[in-house]
């Protein structure tokens, strides 16, 4: 029998195996080498937000997907997530100087943050409120308040939009109709007497169909849908545009023929700003902070008397503007060109100028050269979303509402941190 023998160098295995054998032979007699370190981690993403509200001390914003976010003071659970128990470097309150999610899957359409709570309406137009509940702010058919979203009770209601404040909340229907409840000091709610309040929502009087509604300190405002700015409440600074000082516990128009896109009333203070349909801003009420925008005012208004404007007065400035936002001592608005401009007092920088303790009579350009697509102004701070989708805030950080990770006043928008 013949034998047959392969020769290993013609043979592909057998080549392919002494191959192995030598790199392995080979490994083994060279020194040992470092592994290499691992990459580092990606920094972390910051948060993208669509809209932004600003309260009293802390803020919320809503992402594209419509999912929740707060920061800032969570002392009576503003903030909507009970994990946030221990207090922001500086402060003695439960707060956070960084975005955390609220508690809660519910998908929401609109968000506003108040004085110590927080009301936003699902994509389904539920309305939702957390916080403070000491007037029945929250529309729960108490006075208990809620560390998370609790269900508003409007059986058979839904809503577009909505409004905190201080002590009282407005919505607006999807019908047009406009509800308020919590307080009802002034005749604030609209529900024509003054006093008593409710802890659910009432129908503001009057049969008008409102576009939107914002409330304010002791006054509430709205736009209906024909253009046409009506007020409620107390007019004793001018912050409900009518004249009469006594005020009006039902709807009654702003002294002007202007035909505004939207109005804003101070959260806690006794102003309202508008912006009219050709992108001009008006402003009426208190002025002892220059926070209306216009420098020769000789009215005076109130007890003790202040300046005011009794009627809107329009802003020294030519725009055209496409938002205003207002709170307690300054406003801010968005030039239809994305430029941002705020105005009255700058004690702890929050007219993002760069400087701090000078009043601006004026707009102000805000530092930075951003393109801006939303301004939201709270208690001596101001947020912004830019053109490109990023988050910043300045001005007072006692309680983390900045949230930016850190302590401390910012004078100029400093960019939010990441959850």
């Amino acid at each position: 029998m013949k034998t047959l023998t392969v020769s290993a160098a013609r043979h592909p295995l057998a080549a392919t195996a002494a191959l192995l054998l030598a790199s392995l032979v080979a490994a083994a007699a060279a020194p040992a080498q470092t592994p290499p370190a691992p990459a580092a981690p990606p920094p972390a993403a910051s948060l993208a937000l669509d809209s932004i509200s600003a309260g009293a001390d802390h803020a919320c914003g809503l992402t594209s997907q419509h999912v929740a976010w707060c920061w800032g003071n969570n002392a009576a659970g503003q903030l909507g997530n009970p994990a946030v128990t221990a207090a922001c470097v500086g402060a003695s309150d439960p707060c956070s100087d960084k975005p955390v999610r609220v508690a809660t899957s519910l998908l929401f359409a609109s968000i506003s943050a108040g004085d110590g709570y927080t009301c936003a309406v699902t994509i389904a137009g539920a309305a939702y409120c957390w916080g403070d509940n000491t007037y029945g702010q929250l529309g729960t058919g108490s006075q208990q308040a809620a560390a998370r979203p609790t269900r508003v009770v409007a059986e058979g209601v839904a809503f577009r939009a909505i409004s905190a404040a201080d002590t009282h909340t407005c919505a607006v229907a999807t019908t047009g109709v406009a509800y308020c409840w919590g307080s009802n000091d002034g005749g604030k709610l609209g529900i024509g007497r003054s006093g008593g309040g409710s802890t659910v929502p009432v129908a503001v009087v009057g049969r008008l169909l409102f576009r939107s509604v914002t409330a304010g300190y002791f006054h509430t405002c709205g736009v209906t849908r024909a253009g046409r700015a009506y007020c409620w409440g107390r007019d004793d600074d001018g912050q409900a545009g009518d004249q009469p000082a006594a005020g009006s516990t039902t709807p009654v128009a702003v002294a002007s023929d202007t035909a505004f896109a939207g109005v804003e009333a101070a959260a806690q203070f006794d102003y309202t700003c508008g912006v009219d349909a050709g992108g001009g801003i008006w402003c009426w009420g208190a002025n002892c902070y220059n926070q209306l925008g216009v420098d020769s005012l000789a009215e005076q208004c109130g007890t003790p008397p202040m300046p005011c404007s009794s009627k809107p007065a329009r802003l020294r400035a030519a725009g055209p503007f496409r938002t205003v936002s207002v709170h307690f001592s300054h406003s801010c608005a968005v030039a239809t060109d994305g430029a941002a401009f705020c105005w009255g007092d700058d004690n702890n920088g929050q007219l993002g100028i760069g400087t701090m303790g000078d009043r601006s009579v004026t707009p102000a350009p805000v530092v930075g050269g951003q393109t801006w697509r939303a301004l939201a102004v709270g208690h001596e701070f101001t947020c912004g979303i830019t053109a490109a989708g990023a988050t910043s805030c300045w001005g007072a950080n006692d309680h983390g509402q900045l949230g930016i990770g850190a302590g401390g006043l910012r004078m100029q928008p400093t960019p939010l941190a990441a959850p």
